[in-house]
């Protein structure tokens, strides 16, 4: 709201402490299930961070077949459409209750084409009952965040899920029409879910982009994310929301442009040593721009 709060906020990601716990077995039985959840949160004294469900639900139609194929610790979903098929490979990783791709949908310029079809064939649908009731179970114990689609913009997809740093420089100089049309036909495949996030009943908006300011970088932030961001920013800002973006990498090729995208914070942001920019740096950069939440 603009006001200065009585205390400093304190969130913690617990989120995957306890989903690695109960998948292992040894979660301590109080902290078992949504109530359990709350519980661990209230007994910590910590604020539940941000992870409430989907305000939406897809699924592809009839003419894209998802297939997946589990072997050992690999999981291999593979999409075939009438324009050609992809495969994606993920390999589990116990230690960490995470997981690491090390095969990409997209290899070549064609695949682009492919993804952008499936995409395009998805079917939304609202689905606020689960959010809400989970925000009513949290009550003033923590602020449930409607997440965005992973991620909010063709470029960063391509990078963080769908291709991979390398391939997506690739593409970008060497398919520029190919790459170009594919970040369109993305942007424009997300409209209805952005619409169903505007019409939600959740008031604080985070997209979960992954974002590192020296992966990404600045030039293709500009060209390519900054127009996406500023459309979808002004939507949700038009239908009262607040809206952030996950940033959890280095911040100084991209927080001055998520400023002038008019993100009201930055979610995740991460200081010298491990980031690029210094507490006092960040205080500069953001006094009274943009919310620091990490």
């Amino acid at each position: 709201d603009g006001r200065t709060p009585d205390r400093t906020p304190w969130y913690g990601d617990l989120s995957w402490w306890h989903a690695a716990h109960a998948a292992a077995g040894d979660l301590p039985p109080e902290y078992a299930g949504e109530d359990g959840y709350l519980r661990m949160h209230r007994d910590a004294g910590v604020g539940i961070y941000l992870y409430a469900p989907m305000v939406w639900t897809q699924a592809y139609d009839e003419t894209v077949t998802e297939t997946v194929v589990v072997d050992g610790m690999a999981s291999t979903t593979t999409l075939t459409t009438p324009v050609g098929s992809v495969r994606s490979v993920t390999v589990g990783l116990p230690e960490s209750a995470t997981s690491a791709i090390v095969e990409h949908y997209v290899k070549a310029p064609d695949d682009l084409r492919v993804l952008a079809y499936a995409y395009a064939h998805r079917r939304v649908a609202p689905n606020v009952a689960a959010f809400s009731a989970c925000d009513a179970r949290w009550g003033d114990a923590g602020m449930a965040c409607v997440l965005a689609p992973i991620a909010t913009t063709g470029l960063q997809m391509l990078i963080s899920r769908w291709a991979g740093v390398e391939t997506t420089v690739r593409l970008w100089a060497d398919a520029r029409e190919e790459f170009e049309r594919f970040l369109g036909a993305f942007d424009e495949a997300d409209d209805d879910v952005f619409e169903i996030i505007a019409t939600s009943p959740g008031r604080c908006v985070e997209f979960p982009e992954n974002l590192s300011g020296e992966v990404t970088g600045r030039a293709l932030l500009r060209a390519y994310a900054l127009p996406t961001w500023r459309r979808r920013i002004e939507r949700l800002h038009d239908a009262g929301k607040v809206v952030g973006i996950h940033n959890d990498g280095t911040l100084r090729g991209s927080l001055p442009l998520l400023i002038e995208a008019g993100f009201d914070f930055v979610e995740a942001a991460t200081p010298a040593p491990v980031g690029d920019m210094s507490i006092q740096e960040i205080r500069d950069a953001t006094a009274d721009r943009i919310i620091v939440w990490g």
